[in-house]
């Protein structure tokens, strides 16, 4: 069984700063990566052992350039049997960012542990001070000093906070759609090809290389656009011949777009 302070962190990235703040001193026994992007694809079902395997199938077959999610079978196996072994005496720690990204995902593992009495805290990015006045939308944007220091911001997670993040997380699954989005204090259920303007107004009639482009995308998106929503629509659209993606490189086509 895995016992005591448990982090999680939402992606890899996320993950590895927490550890590396547990090395410099911050109070911490594990540390558990949960990579999965719930602000698209099917969500109605991702609680029993076949919804999981819907969800799987789901980024198994989805076209993206280089997501992380294409060891997703993998990465329910490892996350899921970790989870599992977690004892329902420990504390869970969720660092949760100002986006949907981070929403779904703790509104997820509160609903999946549900019946487990675990001690939950949780650190609001939100309240985080930093100099600059970069919005916290992941624990991955902290240096491991950062997050030390962020730990002095745990709260209790109360009640009445736990139970609106499931009941978000149960009125979205029935509404299953195709994406979701956090706006206005909740998230919300949108159509797939939500951000597809915005995205298409960042391509120049210019070659630009993919890893820039996504940089610039999700510095400048209000709705804190994940680098996997961002593949997925980029690959959409090269399907219906507005933009086309060679070696990396991306252009729009000019017969199909406006070009600024």
């Amino acid at each position: 069984m895995i016992q005591g302070l448990i982090h999680i962190g939402y992606g890899d990235s996320a993950a590895g700063c927490l550890r590396a703040a547990i090395d410099l001193g911050m109070p911490g026994d594990h540390v558990v990566v949960s990579r999965d992007d719930f602000t698209q694809g099917p969500i109605d079902d991702c609680i029993t052992d076949g919804g999981l395997v819907q969800r799987s199938q789901y980024w198994s077959t989805l076209k993206t350039l280089h997501s992380a999610m294409k060891d997703v079978k993998e990465h329910y196996a490892s996350t899921l049997k970790t989870l599992n072994e977690i004892d329902s005496n420990s504390m869970i720690v969720l660092w949760i960012g100002d986006s949907a990204h981070d929403i779904l995902a703790s509104a997820w593992l509160l609903t999946y542990f549900a019946n487990k009495s675990i001690d939950w805290k949780y650190i609001d990015l939100k309240t985080v001070q930093l100099e600059s006045e970069l919005k916290l939308v992941n624990a991955a944007m902290l240096t491991p000093a950062q997050i030390t220091n962020a730990y002095n911001e745990i709260q209790e997670m109360d009640l009445s906070y736990a139970n609106n993040l499931k009941t978000q997380w149960s009125s979205l699954t029935k509404e299953n759609a195709a994406y979701r989005i956090f706006e206005n204090g909740i998230v919300i259920s949108v159509n797939e090809d939500h951000h597809d303007e915005f995205i298409l107004s960042h391509i120049t009639k210019k070659e630009q290389m993919l890893g820039k482009l996504m940089g610039s995308i999700m510095g400048k998106s209000e709705h804190r656009l994940t680098d996997t929503t961002i593949e997925s629509r980029l690959v959409a659209l090269q399907e219906k011949k507005k933009v086309k993606i060679e070696l990396n490189l991306v252009q729009v086509f000019a017969s199909k777009v406006k070009l600024r």
